[in-house]
């Protein structure tokens, strides 16, 4: 009996580690959880028509080389699913990228900005995903 209380902790403990990350990962804030990624950002804002998309994302300076950059407008759809309208890519030969397009909104809804990043160290990359906060016009 201990022994399968041990196991309910200890995969209610694994669990409840894995909601925290998908929490933070969908929500934009900034994690410390990659090798050559220090911090990965997204964000929108809604003024009249117009959305502001930022990415920033930032590696160690002297260990990445190249940071590929890939932005997505999403609306969210009655389904719940976020449907991509748009999307913007770059590369930056730098540790440091800030991506920003600006996009034309006609039509009501929730959207968020999606920021897809390939951060190299060298020909060893590693892939981080993060959505900023959703706005609703």
């Amino acid at each position: 009996m201990k022994k399968i209380v041990s196991m309910v902790i200890v995969f209610v403990l694994m669990l409840s580690a894995l909601t925290t990350n998908v929490f933070a990962q969908a929500h934009g804030e900034e994690h410390n959880r990659y090798q050559y990624t220090r911090s990965c950002r997204s964000s929108l804002s809604i003024s009249g028509n117009t959305a502001t998309c930022v990415s920033i994302v930032k590696g160690y300076s002297g260990e990445t080389t190249k940071i590929e950059v890939t932005q997505r407008f999403e609306k969210l759809l009655s389904s719940g699913w976020w449907y991509g309208t748009q999307s913007w890519n770059q590369t930056y030969y730098n540790w440091y990228a800030l991506f920003e397009n600006t996009k034309s909104v006609s039509e009501s809804g929730t959207y968020q900005v999606r920021t897809i990043a390939k951060v190299y160290a060298g020909s060893n990359y590693e892939t981080v995903e993060v959505c900023s906060s959703s706005v609703s016009v």
